[in-house]
């Protein structure tokens, strides 16, 4: 019991600071929104990292190179609008259910910010089904391979979280409470 007591007040805590952590109780936290261009502002060392790979392991030219850059910026623009209207849509939709607004409406804003979510995935497929057609077979071939690699991190990720998998020293084991 002392354990339930404890991560509640745990999770209490955490979900405190979070509420606490918004832009509108905190003026120094910027939402995306706010923040400068993309374009200006230093690349993540994740994307960097990324870039880098494809970079590495494609062999890419100059020229496949460019190209890319430019299909990720035309994506990146049609994506900034979508993008503040999202963050617009989900601060209107906390709004009201802080509020204890009309379930009608937030029902609404929900079906928006899904709407919105899939055209953003939409980009996303098409700019990835675009880069592959500058791509080589052999580069292609390298390409899907680091696609599957990214599916199994995600998917050991995601069963983490679950409390699925569970890691060891060096052993990982997979646990299935369904059997």
């Amino acid at each position: 019991m002392n354990k339930y007591l404890l991560t509640f007040i745990l999770s209490t805590a955490v979900l405190t600071q979070a509420a606490l952590a918004t832009p509108e109780a905190d003026p120094k936290i910027q939402h995306p929104a706010n923040r400068p261009e993309i374009s200006k502002m230093a690349k993540p060392p994740k994307m960097k990292k990324h870039k880098n790979e494809l970079n590495e392991r494609l062999k890419l030219t100059e020229e496949q190179k460019q190209k890319a850059g430019e299909l990720r910026a035309a994506s990146q623009e049609k994506m900034k609008p979508l993008m503040t209207e999202l963050i617009q849509k989900q601060q209107q939709r906390n709004q009201l259910e802080n509020s204890d607004g009309n379930d009608k409406e937030i029902q609404t804003l929900n079906n928006e910010i899904r709407n919105i979510r899939q055209e953003l995935h939409n980009i996303i497929i098409q700019n990835e089904r675009d880069f592959m057609q500058i791509l080589t077979p052999e580069q292609l071939d390298e390409f899907n391979k680091m696609r599957e690699e990214r599916k199994q991190i995600i998917h050991q990720k995601r069963m983490l979280q679950k409390g699925q998998l569970h890691i060891n020293n060096t052993q990982i084991q997979i646990h299935n409470p369904q059997k």
